[in-house]
């Protein structure tokens, strides 16, 4: 197939992307000189936009760290001290545990999931409703591997009690939060699983629930005590901790086998030392910004409770909201209205979600009040 071809199908199907030009001023976007409430944004603790945060960062900052490149991977010249002084900080608090800096959640899931696939005899067991990332991760070293229904461990379990014996590792897929229905992962079933089959593994992707659970916004898993019992747990930074890049969780074998085996780690140029700096300058607050976290979780079940009181489909369970519209043209001409009425609320379609649920998705943050909802619930 041609690539007229292709893009002409994507048109006809209303899922060509295109990318929108926009200017960022605080809580808003403007778009095309016309200011719309951003709900697009994964900036949960809307830290991204806090001025005096900022300030009192640039303030404290080690000349040795403000750099705007590492010019080389870390194991080249690359290795800034800022990158183990990160590590061991978030080490502190996941006992017997090792940390190893990613670039990108992208980088790490990709590379990470690809290095263990060639592991001897491997079979994951993916939740249908994984990060692409994962997914790429497991086809890019053609590792093996089924997916098991969205939350439905029944059928999980049937796919381990099918595998067990013809496998030495089976390392189950998930995420803690997912990042469009906006459920939650059953964690302490999955610990339990783990515990009743010693060759299960998990490994966890905490991308959107890092920074918003735990009194120092360590995650869905340390909220719950669960921490130690993931064997792979990753966290990434360009959400609610407002920076960017990604960190690795895992016993220390593993550390070393992902330094000597993740490609994207090996051969991608290490972030900036000044990006690392403000990853650990947030962490070391995040015990700051419970308010936040508590002031999320109102406002999330505010709209949840009203979206609901309109009778309309919905998903989430957190503060990622799903408005379930169908089809593509459906969702487009909603989040059209929306925008014209001064939200910038984007369809999302598919691939990004099955087909035939379009949707939008309202994905909250600390720096919304309950007036900002307001405005969304009469325009629908």
């Amino acid at each position: 197939m041609s690539v007229d071809k292709i893009l002409q199908d994507l048109k006809n199907d209303h899922n060509f992307r295109t990318l929108p030009h926009l200017r960022h001023e605080g809580k808003f976007v403007y778009k095309e000189s016309k200011k719309l409430l951003n709900l697009a944004s994964n900036d949960y603790l809307a830290l991204s936009y806090d001025e005096e945060l900022k300030e009192e960062f640039l303030s404290n900052l080690k000349k040795e760290y403000n750099y705007f490149s590492s010019s080389s991977s870390r194991s080249l010249s690359g290795n800034f001290g800022i990158y183990e002084e990160l590590e061991d900080y978030l080490k502190s608090d996941f006992k017997d545990k090792e940390i190893l800096h990613f670039n990108s959640g992208y980088h790490l899931n990709l590379s990470c999931i690809a290095a263990l696939s060639s592991l001897n005899k491997t079979l994951f067991l993916a939740d249908k409703l994984i990060h692409a990332s994962m997914i790429d991760g497991l086809r890019l070293n053609g590792a093996d591997f089924f997916r098991y229904k969205h939350n439905d461990l029944d059928h999980l379990v049937s796919l381990i009690q099918k595998h067990y014996e013809k496998y030495e590792n089976i390392i189950i897929l998930s995420e803690a939060l997912f990042s469009m229905d906006g459920d939650f992962s059953d964690l302490k079933a999955l610990v339990e699983l783990k515990k009743n089959y010693p060759k299960i593994k998990l490994y966890i992707d905490e991308a959107h629930s890092v920074g918003c659970f735990d009194q120092k916004g360590l995650g869905f898993a340390k909220s719950l005590g669960l921490e130690n019992e993931i064997d792979f747990l990753v966290f990434t930074f360009g959400k609610a901790v407002a920076s960017m890049g990604a960190c690795m969780i895992c016993a220390k074998k593993y550390k070393d086998f992902f330094i000597n085996k993740a490609r994207a780690f090996i051969y991608s140029t290490a972030l900036p030392p000044i990006n690392v700096a403000f990853t650990l300058f947030i962490f070391k607050n995040m015990a700051k910004f419970q308010n936040k976290r508590e002031n999320l979780y109102h406002l999330s079940q505010f709209l949840k409770d009203k979206l609901q009181e309109k009778n309309l489909q919905i998903l989430g369970d957190s503060y990622i909201i799903s408005l379930i519209l169908g089809d593509n043209k459906k969702a487009l001409a909603i989040a059209q209205i929306l925008e014209k009425g001064g939200i910038f609320a984007p369809a999302i379609k598919e691939p990004t979600v099955p087909k035939n649920t379009a949707r939008i998705r309202f994905s909250l943050h600390a720096g919304l009040d309950q007036n900002d909802l307001e405005q969304i619930l009469e325009l629908l």
